[in-house]
């Protein structure tokens, strides 16, 4: 990765993580999230909140998320999302 790919990598997890801890953690919920915090073993993500995310992703940073990625993987912490969303942004 180049450092420019790494600023922008790292701009993202924050956008992300701001967005995850603001609107998809519930109040009374005592989860604060980094990069590396297990989205899905936490039971965070699920269905609604997922498509809340990809929502996000499409209307608010321009990155329409194909069926093709829609895999758990993608999914596991903020550091592969934002991996993900890099890798879209560059096609």
């Amino acid at each position: 990765m180049t450092e420019l790919t790494e600023n922008l990598t790292g701009n993202l997890t924050e956008k992300l993580i701001a967005f995850i801890q603001d609107n998809l953690v519930q109040d009374g919920d005592d989860l604060t999230i980094d990069a590396t915090t297990p989205l899905l073993a936490s039971g965070l993500l699920d269905s609604l909140r997922t498509a809340r995310l990809l929502n996000h992703l499409r209307k608010d940073l321009g990155v329409p998320v194909p069926a093709a990625k829609l895999d758990p993987e993608n999914f596991r912490d903020v550091a592969t999302i934002a991996a993900m969303v890099a890798e879209l942004e560059s096609v």
